[in-house]
């Protein structure tokens, strides 16, 4: 599968309790165990974290989602193709990433993000939502403590170099636009 064509496909996102949301984007890469896919950030406003922005309107990402893994993380760029950051979501693990050739599997968002900058600063992000979901039980409390432990086992890895891994921090745009 790593041989894919590029072809479109639409990332298929629940957030808790069952809000699902559809991204486009172009599948670069396939194999057993992770999806390369590259999905333009459609917003009515930028996402500011500590004043800058890092989401918006014709910026880019190039998101790594794996399989059995309680994490996806977006390398992001900005409208001129710098980079700017990872954004990880916490997850709940997939055992399938693809339900058919177009569109991902289902991929259920458990509400804290943690972004890290190119300079390595990183920023717990969605703490307000996620004890809203807590204090409306739309997630577990097993689970919540789960969700912490996998933000925090980031950080910690974050902090000795052991993360994200290796394929994504080499990954350049030029990469991407050679396997289009």
């Amino acid at each position: 599968m790593r041989g894919v064509v590029p072809r479109p496909i639409t990332i298929v996102y629940r957030r808790l309790p069952g809000n699902v949301r559809e991204f486009p984007g172009t599948l670069l890469e396939a194999t057993p165990n992770r999806l390369i896919v590259e999905s333009p950030i459609k917003r009515t406003r930028p996402l500011k974290v500590s004043g800058k922005i890092i989401a918006d309107e014709g910026y880019l990402a190039i998101w790594f989602i794996y399989r059995n893994r309680w994490y996806d993380i977006g390398k992001f760029f900005d409208r001129s193709r710098n980079w700017l950051g990872y954004y990880c979501d916490i997850v709940k693990p997939v055992r399938k990433l693809l339900d058919g050739p177009y569109r991902t599997t289902v991929i259920t968002d458990l509400f804290l993000d943690l972004w890290v900058t190119a300079d390595r600063e990183q920023v717990i992000l969605d703490e307000d939502e996620f004890d809203s979901a807590l204090k409306r039980h739309e997630i577990s409390s097993w689970l919540a403590l789960r969700v912490r432990r996998e933000i925090e086992k980031l950080a910690r890895r974050l902090s000795t170099r052991g993360f994200p891994p290796i394929a994504v921090q080499r990954m350049r745009l030029n990469e991407v636009e050679g396997r289009r």
